[in-house]
């Protein structure tokens, strides 16, 4: 499902515009140039490039003043294998609202040792429900930004890193068109999607994958089924979710299954708590199962952890992690993710 990119809506003011201008410098040094993204549409072929034309068309002939918002976002970890704190991560997004109807998005990333396009797609959206083209993170359970970073947990949860079938995991940028509408209760997002764009694609340079999800809301509850099938059906990801929230607690949890070569399976079931007396202090567990390809037993990960947030530009998380057979997941190896690991995130709205 999507949840809002980021947490807190602010006022423009000049010392914070400076320190946007000032991390904002530094990703736009180490995104993909403009040489590399032409070269990347070149690739496109020619109906798609009529298409997005006309789109952009549409958009500019709102003739209105857009409405621009938008984050920048650092993320600074330390953990047992590191002396001291390092930044994890760079992060921004931009958003301009042009018409009642029409949007767009775009955001990118720095990870030190790789910068690229994060998303940057245009939106039509009516009562009825809203068509997103470009670059993207397909709708397929809890895989919005603010579903893994937003929280208590200094890491994604482990499913959703590892690869499910093939070479193809959860966590990635796709490029291509995702449909949604309504239906009361119900949520159908149908995509078709190129799900090895590179870091400068925007549009696809082929449809070979496609998405079906569908969410239903019941009371505190929202349940979700997920599926991602290559065009020939050889290799699918097939999911489900839930998320049950009631006063001072959210529960959620997501489970994958491979079905196809090297297929893999995992899921995780997290819980959140708000202490009453101490509004944003929140207490968090989370528990991670996997069953890599090749391996001989299940990998679990449990941790738990308080995620404290001193304003709206500052919030800091304390996590600690142990578990079995973590050696099958690299990206938990990586972090450090068994014993302490601290996070902070600071977050600069404008």
């Amino acid at each position: 499902m999507n949840g809002k990119r980021y947490q807190f809506e602010s006022s423009t003011a000049i010392k914070r515009d400076s320190l946007f201008i000032g991390f904002t410098c530094r990703i736009l040094e180490k995104l993909p140039t403009i040489g590399e993204a032409m070269s990347d549409l070149r690739q496109i072929n020619r109906p798609t490039t009529v298409w997005t034309l006309v789109v952009l068309t549409c958009v500019a002939h709102g003739q209105v003043q857009p409405k621009v918002s938008g984050v920048l976002e650092t993320y600074f970890l330390t953990n047992s294998n590191s002396q001291g704190a390092y930044q994890q991560m760079t992060w921004a997004e931009v958003r301009a609202r042009v018409t009642k109807n029409w949007s767009t998005t775009w955001s990118g990333y720095d990870v030190g040792s790789r910068s690229a396009y994060d998303e940057a797609y245009v939106r039509y959206e009516t009562d009825l429900g809203s068509i997103r083209a470009g670059r993207l993170r397909t709708s397929f359970g809890f895989s919005d930004w603010s579903e893994n970073f937003y929280n208590g947990f200094n890491h994604k949860p482990l499913v959703r890193q590892m690869t499910l079938v093939a070479s193809q995991s959860l966590d990635r940028d796709d490029a291509g068109a995702e449909i949604s509408t309504n239906f009361g209760p119900l949520q159908i997002q149908a995509a078709l999607i190129d799900v090895t764009p590179t870091k400068a694609q925007v549009a696809p340079s082929k449809t070979d994958h496609a998405t079906l999800t569908a969410q239903y809301a019941l009371g505190p509850a929202t349940i979700g089924l997920d599926l991602l099938t290559e065009n020939d059906g050889s290799q699918k990801i097939y999911g489900a979710n839930i998320r049950y929230t009631i006063p001072r607690w959210i529960f959620k949890g997501e489970a994958f299954e491979g079905v196809g070569p090297k297929s893999a399976s995992g899921g995780y079931l997290d819980a959140t708590y708000r202490i009453p007396s101490l509004t944003r202090t929140q207490i968090v567990w989370r528990t991670d199962r996997l069953k890599a390809f090749g391996s001989d037993a299940p990998t679990w990960l449990h941790t738990v952890g308080v995620r404290q947030i001193f304003s709206k530009y500052l919030t800091a998380n304390l996590n600690y992690g142990w578990g079995d057979e973590l050696d099958y997941s690299s990206y938990a190896t990586k972090l450090g993710l068994s014993g302490w690991t601290a996070r902070a995130l600071l977050q600069v709205p404008f």
